[in-house]
């Protein structure tokens, strides 16, 4: 919007510039200028002489542009279309007339309210694929989250799994101490069992070792108490 009303100012300038341009005047000789324009009229007469009883050779629209070729007393010899005469000086101004810088000036406000159109559309554009982006981002945030999620997840489970396999291994190594426990109990049983076997053993021949012992002497002390 900035760009049209810029070009609206550009025109009513424009515009101004037409009504307060001084009329394009030759003097000497020199050519310093050597392209022109015919003033804001309807039309204009090439003659081709310096004065108005000289015939037409053509008639010239506002705007149109022609080459100086030499500048005379009110005069200006130009060539325009393959066409060479005299107009009067005053009906030619080194820049274009008001209207055709008007009609450019309109035409450059309509392709600048083209562009403004095309820029607006490109920018809703722009914003929806924005907005479509944004969404498509919070969505991939999201799942980034459950994928986390997912990953602690399984690695918590990875962990209990490190200390089940952990605890599996504690206990069979407690069920091997068991069983070597076990054996090595059931070793001391059988050793006492065999201790107190013998021990039994001893204390029985002991006993009857004893019992022949005193039979013996208590034979000898009847022999002696016999002899006497």
């Amino acid at each position: 919007m900035q760009r049209v009303a810029g070009a609206a100012s550009a025109i009513m300038v424009l515009v101004l510039s037409g009504f307060l341009s001084v009329p394009y005047l030759g003097i000497g000789s020199a050519m310093a200028q050597t392209t022109a324009y015919v003033s804001d009229e309807l039309e204009i007469t090439l003659r081709s002489g310096e004065g108005n009883q000289f015939r037409i050779v053509r008639m010239l629209p506002s705007g149109a542009e022609v080459e100086v070729l030499a500048r005379g007393d009110g005069w200006t010899q130009v060539r325009a279309g393959g066409d060479t005469g005299w107009v009067l000086s005053r009906h030619l101004q080194p820049e274009p007339a008001a209207r055709t810088r008007l009609d450019e000036a309109l035409d450059s406000a309509e392709r600048l309210r083209t562009d403004n159109r095309q820029l607006s559309r490109q920018l809703d554009e722009a914003r929806e694929a924005l907005e479509t982006l944004s969404a498509r981002n919070d969505m991939l945030e999201e799942e980034n989250l459950r994928m986390q999620q997912r990953l602690e997840e399984a690695g918590e489970g990875l962990r209990l799994a490190d200390q089940n396999q952990d605890l599996r291994k504690q206990v069979v190594d407690l069920e091997r101490e068991v069983q070597d426990l076990a054996r090595e109990n059931r070793r001391i049983g059988e050793r006492d069992r065999q201790e107190w076997f013998l021990a039994g053993a001893g204390v029985i021949a002991m006993g009857m070792l004893i019992g022949i012992l005193v039979t013996r002497i208590r034979w000898r002390r009847r022999d002696s108490w016999s002899n006497l």
